[in-house]
């Protein structure tokens, strides 16, 4: 355990603390909460571990160098006060202690922390280390100095410079042991001016990645066969893009980037296809996603088609349960209801009825499809692009997301032609379907069979007279069940991919080999079998109109580019052979390297943090670089890479984002970062001496922060490290919660609510100044200013504290306690052991 005191005080201060009670150990005392001044709390806390920041004060080597002649500091107050308070923190006499005195020195230079309201625990750290910079800084007075271009010199020659130049005016512990040295590289977008210049910094401002979203991407490989894999997809809440999904699976998959194509699916249909450079904003983590892999036009050597296909009935699945006209329903099972052809909304016994409620329903009566499934993208070469072609792709990717039956075939079904006859109506036109009315044909209703049969799709009377090719005279019964789910086809015969022996595979394309056969799939030579494809291939003209593909069509070159088709199902119960299609969850395999993504959305290491810091980046307007060369402001290209690391690094993660200068929002992921072997020799390009240590450092402190923008708490986590060894500890790992002090667990210290993080470098000791020693006996010609300081610092400190009481505070320090620069005392612990 370590010592209150890293020196033997005189004999007067060791009696006196001999007569202090101990109530706890060295390190346990914690500070008390005046009224929202945890910000403050946690930053003395981690401070006061800083080992050589307290050894410093306690050894008493400040004291020589505080200046009181700088008009920038407080004369000493502020370092002398917070030696008191470090001290308090590690005599272990009391439980808390009243951090009122420092607080006052602190509103009294700098009035935003006057009063009781909430602050950034970092600002106050900054403001606090540069206050003590300034009231120990060795500089008496300050020569006037130019910030240093590179001119094309050097960057060691003029880093070196750069940095003499700075401790010409700052020069003191402070600086020694916290500040370290950026370069900073700014390019003008006009006339491509670089400029370089080396800048110190206190601690490293680094950005947190945006917050992140899951997507959920289903990847489809050209290769119809290959069941859909599910990726879990992490990119930024805001200004995300297509480019950042492809590249994702792109390295999944091995597939190129430029061969795969993003799509949004809603309700069974393509909503939006997205280009690499399309935002992502909009899409939300419960949207589906699909990723089409296409046929490269380089390896087809030849134009590639794409072809977007929607599922959909022939006959749409609605209920018609009475006849639209006079509202009866069915006598019987057998004696169905026929539908209108062209909305399959309604339903009748016969013509008359349909007769009779036309001119009510004409008005109603359109279009209507009902989709299956889910769509997809298909590939083909163009000298490959035929119907059978398309059958053979289509059957394969659609057994994924649809339920196919096709039910036995039953002597009581009638074929289209046959059922025209058993009709209790005048004969339908040609050309309709046997289970839709579309009106009368006798003469005393001409006008209405001319209308109503104008309204009939075209494909109606394809269809029948497709379907009146089946032979029932056929020795082959009808399979009691087609199940898409042992579907197995190839794709069209060309494999791209990242993988180097991909050409292999294509090489055996050149031979000529059969179509690979597909159940369910009628090939062109096995007509005769009276067993048909259950579904026809229709296009979609401009006006969403069908043209139903020739199935005999041996090339389909003439396809336009993002043509659509129809996969149109036939479920006519009315024809012979027909099929039951509904629609099932996508079929899918997970990808195995995703099933951590949902826990990585959010969650980031210091290391990326890091990278973004040192990422360049365009300066906003109101921040515009003014360029010599063009002698106007340009908004700049800003990167800064650090050079120089300091002894204690401090490190800030860029939780609160600003708007008009409100805080906006708290990100609050999860930052990793580790706790021992931070390594940054890949960020610091500068004192590549190789008999220098490299710059490697170990984590001694953290300040927490809880909540909210409106409401928050600090905390914090602190050990002492070793005075040799950073890596071990004096004094284990501590929870500074105010006034309660608590040991933990390592493993315990690194959480998602880490807002600064406080660093010590091995083997790399900071030389401290000697001690400060000074005669205590009576005939010391110190003697006068000692009692003349005893009185100015008890007036300043007061000479009883009561750290268990409540605070008795004043809103700012009195003017007279800052006294001039040649009344400065020698400030004496004597004087400080009272106030405790």
């Amino acid at each position: 355990m370590v010592q209150p005191m890293t020196h033997a005080p005189p004999a007067a201060e060791r009696h006196e603390e001999e007569e202090e009670k101990k109530v706890c150990l060295p390190g346990f005392t914690g500070l008390v909460n005046l009224g929202n001044t945890c910000f403050m709390n946690s930053v003395i806390q981690s401070l006061s571990n800083t080992r050589e920041l307290r050894d410093y004060f306690h050894d008493r080597a400040f004291e020589a160098e505080i200046n009181c002649s700088n008009p920038l500091g407080t004369g000493g107050r502020l370092a002398i006060g917070f030696a008191v308070l470090l001290r308090a923190l590690w005599k272990g006499t009391h439980h808390a202690f009243q951090p009122s005195k420092l607080k006052a020195i602190v509103a009294s230079k700098a009035s935003q922390f006057t009063g009781y309201a909430q602050h950034d625990a970092q600002e106050f750290m900054a403001f606090l280390l540069d206050g003590l910079h300034e009231d120990l800084n060795r500089i008496q007075t300050k020569p006037y100095t130019e910030t240093v271009d590179s001119d094309g010199r050097l960057d060691e020659v003029v880093a070196e410079e750069a940095w003499q130049r700075h401790k010409m005016r700052n020069d003191s512990f402070i600086v020694d042991l916290f500040q370290g040295q950026f370069k900073s590289k700014l390019v003008c977008p006009m006339c491509s001016k670089v400029s370089i210049t080396f800048d110190p910094f206190l601690y490293l401002p680094v950005p947190l990645p945006q917050k992140q979203k899951v997507l959920s991407v289903f990847y489809f490989a050209k290769e119809p066969h290959k069941k859909p894999v599910k990726f879990l997809v992490s990119v930024s809440k805001e200004n995300s893009s297509t480019e950042e999904v492809l590249e994702s699976i792109s390295r999944s998959v091995r597939v190129k980037p430029e061969n795969l194509r993003l799509a949004e699916i809603v309700k069974n249909r393509f909503q939006r296809s997205f280009l690499p450079s399309h935002s992502l904003d909009t899409v939300s983590p419960s949207d589906t996603l699909f990723c089409f892999e296409v046929l490269s036009k380089d390896l087809a050597k030849e134009r590639v088609v794409l072809l977007k296909v929607q599922q959909k009935l022939q006959v749409p699945n609605i209920s018609i349960s009475k006849c639209a006209a006079c509202l009866k329903p069915p006598v019987s099972d057998e004696d169905k209801l026929k539908r209108c052809t062209r909305c399959y909304r309604v339903g009748y016994c016969n013509q008359v009825c349909q007769k009779t409620h036309w001119p009510s329903h004409k008005s109603q009566c359109r279009p209507n499809s009902e989709h299956v499934g889910f769509p997809f993208l298909v590939s083909v070469p163009e000298s490959r692009l035929s119907y059978a072609r398309l059958s053979q792709l289509l059957e394969g990717y659609s057994r994924f997301s649809v339920n196919v039956f096709q039910p036995p075939f039953q002597s009581g079904r009638t074929s289209p032609e046959t059922s025209q006859s058993r009709l209790d109506v005048a004969p339908m036109p040609a050309g309709s379907v046997d289970e839709a009315v579309a009106g009368s044909s006798t003469a005393g209703s001409g006008g209405l069979v001319s209308e109503s049969h104008s309204q009939l799709p075209e494909g109606q009377a394809e269809e029948s007279q497709s379907s009146a090719v089946h032979s029932e005279a056929s020795g082959s019964p009808s399979p009691s069940q087609t199940s898409l789910s042992t579907t197995r086809t190839t794709d069209s015969g060309f494999s791209e991919s990242l993988d180097p022996h991909a050409e292999k595979e294509t090489s055996c394309e050149k031979a000529v080999r059969p179509e690979a056969a597909v159940t369910g799939y009628q090939q062109p030579n096995e007509s005769a079998s009276g067993h048909t494809s259950p579904f026809y291939i229709a296009l979609l003209d401009s006006s969403n109109k069908e043209q139903r593909l020739d199935e005999k069509e041996d090339i389909l070159a003439d396809l336009p580019e993002d043509t659509t088709l129809e996969l149109v199902w036939k479920n006519n119960e009315r024809v012979k052979e027909y099929v039951l299609v509904s629609s099932k969850e996508l079929e899918y395999d997970e990808d195995p390297g995703s099933l951590s993504e949902t826990a990585r959305a959010g969650h980031f290491t210091l290391e990326q943090c890091l990278n973004l810091f040192t990422k360049p980046e365009v300066l906003a307007p109101e921040e515009a670089w003014y360029c010599p060369k063009c002698q106007q402001h340009r908004e700049a290209s800003k990167q800064l890479l650090l050079w120089r690391l300091p002894n204690v690094l401090i490190i800030q993660l860029k939780r609160f984002s600003f708007r008009s200068f409100i805080w906006r929002d708290k990100i609050n992921d999860m930052v990793d970062f580790p706790v021992r072997n931070l390594d940054l020799s890949k960020f610091c390009i500068g004192q590549k001496d190789e008999m220098q240590q490299p710059p490697v450092y170990d984590l001694y402190a953290v300040i927490n922060h809880y909540g909210g923008m409106i409401g928050g708490h600090y905390t914090a986590y602190a050990r002492l490290p070793s005075d040799k060894n950073s890596q071990r500890s004096d004094v284990g790992w501590r929870l500074f919660d105010d006034s309660t002090v608590t040991m933990v667990d390592e493993s315990q210290v690194v959480t998602r609510y880490a807002y600064v993080l406080f660093y010590r470098r091995r083997n790399s000791p900071v030389e401290r100044p000697p001690r400060f020693l000074r005669p205590v006996t009576a005939e010391s010609p110190t003697a006068a200013g000692d009692a003349a300081s005893q009185t100015s610092s008890q007036s300043l400190f007061g000479t009883d504290l009561h750290p268990e009481g409540p605070p008795s505070l004043t809103p700012e320090v009195p003017a007279d306690l800052f006294v001039p620069s040649s009344e400065c005392a020698a400030p004496s612990y004597s004087n400080m052991e009272e106030v405790d």
